[in-house]
């Protein structure tokens, strides 16, 4: 009767530390998911401060074109009368 009980407790022992084991793993990869989420996402809002500021820089160099060529076609028609 003692061994059958010994046996009995290791068994319970065996299949809880399998679930502990399963329950770690199961952790670890929702560690290294998050992980890779944080660092996707840290890049998308990097690219895109980097594509704001060059879509900013974009719109003050059109702009200027802009200003050049509109002063340039008065300054021609200012020159024709």
């Amino acid at each position: 009767i003692i061994c059958f009980c010994l046996f009995l407790q290791l068994d319970l022992t065996f299949h809880l530390f399998v679930c502990a084991l399963a329950g770690a793993g199961a952790a670890v990869i929702a560690m290294v998911h998050y992980l890779m989420v944080l660092s996707a996402n840290w890049a998308y809002v990097k690219d895109a401060c980097r594509m704001q500021k060059y879509e900013d820089i974009k719109s003050k160099e059109e702009q200027e074109l802009h200003d050049i060529h509109s002063t340039r076609s008065k300054e021609r028609l200012n020159a024709y009368t």
